[in-house]
């Protein structure tokens, strides 16, 4: 019988680990030459990088290059936040640009919001997209939560449930497993830790939450064939 795998559904780092499926975000050409057997990747603009227009417009064609990629399966990490210095409506452009570049290929996006979930939120009526999008480090109030998984919205957990009292435990425990992901970001720490505490704040075993991730992994999937 084949062994349920971790699932990292976004990380900044290159992994090894053979029980761990990983999604690595890639932003160059660089980047994506370290694809490898069981690791996939997801391509995208961060707001934190965009510059001025014509050179995000440059970058926006190295997303749509990848997007045709098998190996690359999300887009993103891609979003708005209002904490950066980068101009807000070249953000929505940006942002807007890549929803449509998931869209003609078929890809769930991986979403970096902070402090602009409305904005999102607006963006994602107005678009109406089919494919599944996944706030990834959320850390949303549980508010926000109840409306957000009302909607073809999907949540990838990390660092923020290790620290007591934030808005991110309160929304894990809240949402059903066939909401939920898990992730390292930009951490040294195993997924498998972010599983772990999932499976105490959940009350269940280890195995029935990779059980449960790995479904929804293959879900989100299966639509974009």
């Amino acid at each position: 019988m084949n062994t349920v795998p971790f699932i990292d559904i976004h990380t900044h780092l290159f992994s090894l680990d053979k029980e761990t499926i990983t999604v690595k975000n890639i932003s160059t050409e660089l980047e994506f030459a370290t694809v490898s057997g069981r690791n996939f990747f997801s391509a995208g603009l961060h707001p934190w990088h965009l510059k001025l227009p014509e050179e995000n417009n440059q970058l926006l064609a190295f997303v749509r290059e990848k997007a045709k990629v098998d190996k690359v399966i999300f887009i993103g990490e891609a979003g708005l936040d209002k904490r950066c210095t980068t101009d807000f409506e070249e953000q929505k452009r940006n942002f807007e640009a890549q929803i449509i570049i998931a869209e003609e290929n078929n890809k769930p996006m991986i979403i970096h919001c902070v402090r602009a979930y409305n904005e999102v939120l607006e963006i994602h009526k107005k678009m109406n997209p089919e494919m599944t999008w996944i706030f990834h480090a959320y850390n949303g109030s549980l508010e926000m939560t109840k409306q957000l998984a009302t909607e073809n919205f999907m949540f990838s957990f990390g660092e923020y449930l290790f620290l007591p009292g934030t808005k991110a435990i309160e929304s894990f425990k809240y949402l059903p497993l066939n909401k939920i992901f898990f992730e390292t970001d930009e951490s040294r720490d195993n997924v498998k830790q972010m599983y772990r505490q999932g499976a105490m704040l959940k009350k269940i075993s280890v195995e029935e939450l990779k059980k449960a991730v790995r479904d929804n992994f293959s879900n989100i999937n299966h639509k974009t064939h």
